[in-house]
């Protein structure tokens, strides 16, 4: 978008494009964020790893609840619609994921999943949020 605005110096109109003015980022500031998206990256994957070394149970257990958060948290923050499709198949894929080990590893737990899951849609149905 281009706008007319008077010169300092004189009465005269030069052409000023906000767009394109101060919007280019510093490579610093890129630079930052991919070694702090670098160093996240790493500090999950130590955590995973620590918890898996404890028990394989509970490394796989931690990357299906944030895979399942991931996906959530995807859907909810959105524009396009194939993006909140992906998000929700992500999230309902690690929660089926995690259902399963919690079965495989002791069935009460699965059921707990479960209710769970029956728990969180009747109080997002029963609350004026889904409207």
């Amino acid at each position: 978008m281009t706008t007319q605005q008077p010169h300092p110096s004189s009465d005269e109109p030069i052409a000023h494009n906000p767009d394109i003015i101060g919007s280019a980022v510093p490579d610093a500031k890129i630079g930052r964020e991919a070694f702090g998206l670098l160093l996240l990256s790493f500090g999950v994957l130590g955590g995973l790893g620590a918890l898996g070394a404890l028990h394989w149970v509970a490394g796989l257990s931690a990357a299906l609840i944030g895979l399942c958060a991931s996906g959530v948290v995807v859907r909810r923050n959105s524009k396009q619609r194939w993006q909140q499709d992906a998000g929700a198949m992500v999230a309902f894929a690690a929660y089926a994921g995690q259902t399963a080990l919690l079965f495989y590893l002791l069935q009460p737990l699965g059921w707990l999943a479960v209710s769970s899951l029956g728990i969180a849609a009747g109080l997002w149905l029963s609350s004026d949020e889904g409207a």
